[in-house]
């Protein structure tokens, strides 16, 4: 007797066996039991979640001697030919190899005739979205305008690629990928009747293997059973475990990708590329355990933003309690900046001619990845430059301990810190004697002369006159030697035509003397060749008005300026 796989055997035969598909198939059962039966529908999805066997069902559910019905029975003429694929009136095509305008043009042509033996007419065209433009145009009338005894049914894998057109005349479902723990328990359900056992930690490698498919777990399972080469357990058949599983795949389990990632996050080179040694050797694609790497690394990303990865990855309690425990102990700023890393390791090894050196490349990165600290100051480079590109004032670099690069905005506060003032010069400034002060000449108020109006019948009374003093300058304007009259005042400014304040320089009253260091003996004793007597000067804003008045009554002769021949030591020219 000829083998059948077990995607075929198991197949289901109606909307009850179908598992992973509830809103579909409540969809469909709805509309079949209230009538409201659309003249086509598209079916889409991934590969393996049950398209052309829904498909098949609703073809049967809609020529059942008892239909329509959400139940067809299964033993009548119609559901018994199409279960065995020979019923004439429910016509399957393959949209890849009937690709062309001649094959629609002959679907039309049959379209033209009644059924034979059932009620209506049925077309399911797989992997519709490979038909021509031109086929998909030429199908648009009967596709719009149907007779009242055609229906059409279209899966496909790739919606994106069918016409607006051809969409818009359709009813859609979109087929979900099956979750790992209902195809686990559709696989002991399949076992059982089976009579083989395979242990729990190998039906999830299948599972996570199928990547949704129910197909696709069937036919892993079958592949795992003819490896292990197990038998019913009435004949003596013995449990398949997980390592024979993923020996028989050729895959690498959950515990490996953990170790490596484990390995990546401590820092551990060696351990990481033994990990890689044995993807090579077991003929795994390096690629692929990239991509199992990242999965892993996103896993504990969102572990540590949201406080635990249950809800958000079709995980086991075992794998979700190791994951949260793993995001406890790791920065989350880290886990991102490796997280990364892996993706942009992805393309590298997808596009090397060599994916082991590639891929050997990627885990010394990850695993030699410079301390968090020194990528923030990194990114503090990053914004020097844009400032620099952008014209804006650079602050210097301020020198400070790695430990202080606690995060983001420290390192930038840190970076912008003004720099310290250097230690004033050895110079030492030693005010001279004040001379006697000379007394200042009183200010004589100035006593205006108002003419009183009589007001009768009170005798003219005089106005008292307001005192008016006389502006006094600043200390720093007063003359200390009767003998000699203050410096006119000096205008520094620029002729660029922007308005900046320009500044007054006003000669000080008191004198300094400058000692010269380096003239002094060891003893300490100041003789008066090494003093130098300086006329400090004050500078002054311009807009003062007071100190403006008083330099407007002086003389502005260029000769008069004690400032031409004075040269000032420790200051900059400019």
């Amino acid at each position: 007797m000829t083998y059948q796989v077990l995607a075929r055997k198991y197949r289901p035969q109606t909307f009850h066996d179908v598992v992973g598909q509830d809103a579909v198939v409540q969809t469909i059962t709805r509309a079949l039991s209230t009538g409201r039966i659309a003249h086509a529908f598209l079916f889409t999805g991934s590969r393996g979640v049950g398209k052309t066997t829904l498909a098949r069902i609703l073809a049967r559910c809609l020529t059942c001697e008892r239909g329509p019905t959400g139940t067809p029975c299964g033993v009548c003429r119609m559901c018994t030919a199409i279960n065995a694929g020979q019923a004439t009136d429910v016509v399957e095509i393959d949209g890849a190899s009937n690709t062309g305008v001649d094959q629609v043009r002959d679907l039309q042509e049959m379209a033209r005739f009644l059924p034979q033996m059932a009620r209506f007419k049925v077309f399911i065209i797989d992997e519709v979205h490979m038909l021509t433009t031109s086929a998909f145009n030429a199908l648009l009338k009967t596709l719009e305008e149907p007779p009242p005894h055609l229906k059409f049914i279209f899966a496909t894998t790739e919606p994106h690629k069918i016409p607006v057109t051809v969409l818009s005349r359709c009813q859609r479902y979109d087929f979900r990928r099956i979750p790992s723990p209902i195809i686990i328990n559709r696989l002991r359900t399949v076992l059982d009747v089976e009579d083989i056992v395979i242990d729990d930690a190998g039906l999830d490698v299948i599972a996570r293997a199928a990547e949704g498919g129910m197909r696709d777990a069937l036919s892993l399972t079958d592949q795992v059973l003819s490896f292990a080469g197990a038998v019913p357990r009435k004949e003596g058949g013995t449990p398949v475990n997980s390592e024979q599983v993923i020996d028989a795949l050729g895959l690498i389990d959950r515990r490996t990708i953990a170790a490596a990632v484990d390995a990546v996050i401590l820092g551990d080179a060696p351990s990481a590329l033994q990990v890689v040694v044995l993807a090579f050797s077991r003929g795994f694609d390096l690629k692929q355990l990239l991509t199992m790497v990242a999965e892993e690394l996103r896993h504990l990303s969102v572990s540590l933003a949201t406080g635990s990865i249950r809800g958000y990855a079709d995980l086991a309690d075992d794998d979700i309690a190791r994951i949260d425990a793993r995001a406890k102990a790791t920065d989350p700023k880290d886990a991102l900046r490796i997280f990364g890393m892996a993706l942009d390791g992805i393309d590298l090894v997808a596009r090397a001619e060599d994916p082991r050196l590639a891929i050997e490349l990627v885990f010394l990165k990850l695993c030699r990845r410079p301390p968090i600290g020194d990528a923030l100051l990194i990114s503090e480079a990053l914004v020097r430059l844009e400032r620099l590109s952008k014209g804006m004032p650079i602050p210097p670099l301020v020198e400070r301990a790695p430990s202080t690069a606690i995060n983001a905005m420290g390192i930038a506060l840190q970076a912008f810190t003004p720099t310290p003032l250097p230690p004033p010069s050895t110079t030492t400034i030693v005010p001279l004697p004040t001379p006697p002060t000379v007394p200042t000449v009183p200010t004589v108020p100035v006593t205006p002369t108002v003419p009183t109006v009589p007001t009768p019948p009170a005798p003219p009374t005089p106005t008292p006159t307001p005192t008016v003093p006389t502006p006094q300058l600043a200390s720093t304007l007063t003359p200390t030697e009767p003998t000699k009259p203050p410096a006119p005042a000096q205008t520094v400014g620029n002729d660029d035509g922007e308005d900046e304040p320009d500044v007054v320089v006003i000669s000080a009253a008191v004198p300094v003397a400058v000692v010269n260091d380096a003239n002094v003996d060891d003893s300490g004793d100041v003789s008066s060749e090494d003093v130098v007597v300086v006329e400090p000067v004050v500078v002054a804003n311009k807009n003062v008005e007071v100190a403006a008045d008083s330099i407007a009554d002086e003389d502005d002769d260029d000769g008069s300026d004690p400032l031409r021949d004075l040269t000032l030591h420790e200051v900059d020219e400019r």
